[in-house]
C-alpha cells in the first residue's frame, strides 16, 4: 500500500482564483460557498416545486448538482497530476468494463468520487479558516431552518412540501401510501409503536430535517461536525470548539438520530485511543466491520427467503444488510451481476457491487495510506473511516453531497501544512 502514498508537491498546487464566467473567485471563498449550495440547494428546489415554479425531476435536481460539481471542478483543475489522472483513468477503465459485462452496474459511484476528490481540493486551496467559515455558515442555516420548522412545523410543512419533492424527484413512488399523511419525509416522525429518543414529552414524534429535507442528513451532518470537533479541538483557549461541538449535538437531538448519536460516542471512544492516528486503523476498520456483518449474515441465513427489512430500526437494517451480503455468488462481490436485492439501505452492498471487492480495495488503500501532512488530518481521516464503517452498514447516505461536500472540505484543509493551519495564506510548505 505504500505505493499509494501521494507526493504533496506532485498533486497540490493551489492556484490563487477560480473563474466562473467572467467572475473571478477567490478559491479559499469559493469552497465554502459551494459548501453551502451543496447543502441547500435541494430547501431551495423544494419550496420551489411546492410553489408550482419548477416540476423538480430527477434530470433537472442532477443538473443543479452538477453545475456545482463542474464549478468545483474548474477550480481544482489544476491540481490534477500525471499520477491523478492515471488513478481516474484505472477507475474509469475498470467501471467502463463493468459495465460491459454487466449492463445494470450503475456508474453513479463516478461521481460519488468526484465529490469526495474536488471538495478536498478545495479544502487544500482554503486552509482552515475556511473549513471553519463553512462549517459556521451551514450550522447557522441548519439551526434556523431547524428551529422554524420546529416551532412552526405545520407552516414548514406547507412551504416545503417535501413528500411530494420526493416523489416528483422519483425517490418515492407516485403509487406509495403516504401513511403519515403529511408533507414530511418518511422518516420524519416517531410515530405508531415507534417513540422519540431524546426528550419525547419535549419535543414530540417529528423528527426536524432542517435544510436536508430528511433527518437521516441531518444526523449525518451532525456526525460530520462533531468529527471535526474531535480533530482540531486542542485543551487550550479558543481552540476547544466547544460551541461547535454543543451544536452538533443539539442537531442530534433535534433529528432524533439514533445513529448519530452512536457515532459520534463511537468517534469519541476512538478520539482517545493509542492508535487513533494509525493508517491501519482507517484502512481495516471498514474491512472489519463488513466481515463482522457477513458472519452476522452466515448466522442467520433463511434458504429460500431473499433478504428484507424485517423490522425498519438499527437492528433491523444492520440485519437485513448483513443477510445481503451473505445472499450473494462471487458475481456480485466482483460487480460482474447485479444485486438481485436493492442496495440503498446497506451501503456496503452498494460500495462492492458498484466497484467490485478489488477496486474497492484498492481506492480504500489510497485513502488510508495517503501521507497526511498534519496530525489534525490522520485524526480526520481516522474519524471518516470511523464514520463510514458506521454509515455503511444501515444505507449509502454519507456520499450524498448536501453532507459529504463538508466532510472532504473540512478533511483537505486540515490537510496542509501547519503554515497554512494557523496562516490560510501561507505557501505548502516543500511545494
Amino acid at each position: 500500500m505504500s505505493g499509494s502514498t501521494i507526493r504533496q508537491s506532485e498533486l497540490f498546487p493551489s492556484p490563487p482564483l477560480a473563474s466562473v464566467g467572467s467572475v473571478a473567485l477567490p478559491v479559499k471563498s469559493l469552497g465554502k460557498w459551494l459548501v453551502m449550495a451543496s447543502a441547500t440547494f435541494n430547501l431551495v428546489l423544494c419550496f420551489a416545486s411546492t410553489r408550482g415554479w419548477i416540476h423538480a425531476g430527477s434530470a433537472f435536481v442532477a443538473g443543479v448538482e452538477m453545475t456545482i460539481l463542474a464549478i468545483g471542478f474548474w477550480a481544482v483543475r489544476t491540481c490534477l497530476s500525471w499520477r491523478a489522472i492515471a488513478i481516474i483513468w484505472v477507475v474509469c477503465a475498470d467501471l467502463v468494463g463493468v459495465k460491459m459485462i454487466n449492463p445494470a452496474a450503475s456508474l453513479k459511484i463516478i461521481h460519488d468520487l468526484g465529490i469526495a476528490y474536488i471538495f478536498y481540493h478545495l479544502g487544500r486551496q482554503g486552509g482552515l479558516r475556511q473549513a471553519d467559515s463553512a462549517m459556521w455558515l451551514t450550522m447557522w442555516a441548519v439551526l434556523a431552518v431547524g428551529m422554524f420548522e420546529l416551532l412552526a412545523t405545520n407552516l414548514f410543512g406547507q412551504m416545503f412540501n417535501i413528500w411530494q419533492y420526493y416523489v416528483q424527484k422519483g425517490v418515492i413512488s407516485a403509487t406509495t401510501i403516504n401513511y403519515g399523511n403529511s408533507t414530511f419525509f418518511r422518516s420524519g416522525d416517531r410515530g405508531g409503536s415507534m417513540t422519540r429518543t431524546f426528550f419525547p414529552g419535549l419535543l414530540g414524534p417529528h423528527r426536524v430535517s432542517s435544510i436536508f429535507l430528511e433527518p437521516v442528513s441531518l444526523g449525518n451532518y451532525a456526525s460530520v461536525i462533531f468529527a471535526y470537533v474531535l480533530s482540531v479541538a486542542r485543551n487550550q483557549a479558543g481552540q476547544r470548539h466547544l460551541c461547535l461541538a454543543a451544536a452538533a449535538l443539539f442537531c442530534v437531538v433535534l433529528g432524533d438520530s439514533r445513529f448519530a448519536s452512536g457515532c459520534c460516542l463511537l468517534m469519541a471512544a476512538m478520539r482517545f485511543m493509542p492508535f487513533r492516528r494509525s493508517a491501519w486503523v482507517a484502512f481495516l476498520m471498514p474491512i472489519c466491520v463488513a466481515t463482522a456483518l457477513l458472519v452476522v449474515g452466515s448466522l442467520n441465513e433463511r434458504p429460500g427467503i431473499p433478504p428484507a427489512i424485517v423490522t425498519d430500526d438499527l437492528k433491523g437494517r444492520l440485519l437485513f444488510s448483513a443477510r445481503l451480503l451473505d445472499y450473494w455468488n462471487i458475481g456480485q462481490w466482483f460487480a460482474f451481476a447485479p444485486s438481485p436485492i436493492y442496495t440503498a439501505d446497506t451501503g456496503y452492498a452498494y460500495v462492492v457491487n458498484a466497484l467490485g471487492l478489488p477496486l474497492a480495495l484498492f481506492l480504500l488503500g489510497i485513502f488510508a495510506f495517503h501521507r497526511c501532512v498534519t496530525p489534525e488530518a490522520r485524526l480526520m481521516r481516522t474519524m471518516i473511516s470511523t464514520y463510514f464503517s458506521a454509515s455503511l452498514c444501515i444505507g449509502a447516505a454519507a456520499f450524498s453531497i448536501k453532507t459529504a461536500a463538508l466532510l472532504w472540505l473540512a478533511y483537505g484543509a486540515l490537510d496542509v501544512s501547519r503554515a497554512r493551519l494557523r496562516h490560510p495564506s501561507a505557501g505548502d510548505e516543500g511545494s
